[in-house]
């Protein structure tokens, strides 16, 4: 059975189904016996399809005019 960050290393080979059966199995198993990497599989499978929403939407002008004035002064810094 892999550890939490071993599993996490494996996670995008895992979902394009790249894995080797061996390995592919101790990952599972360690799945089954982990609700924390659970969680961070669904966040992780969920990620692509928020940022196509989150891309898709329009900035408010006046969000773009602060963040802009924002990040000029950081890198004046």
């Amino acid at each position: 059975m892999f550890t939490c960050k071993e599993s996490v290393e494996l996670l995008m080979s895992f979902l394009d189904g790249e894995l080797a059966p061996d390995e592919e199995q101790k990952l599972e198993e360690h799945l089954q016996a982990c609700p924390p990497c659970v969680d961070f599989l669904r966040t992780y499978r969920a990620t692509p399809s928020l940022c196509r929403r989150a891309l898709s939407r329009q900035m408010p002008q006046e969000l773009a005019d602060r963040l802009t004035d924002f990040l000029r002064q950081k890198c004046k810094k």
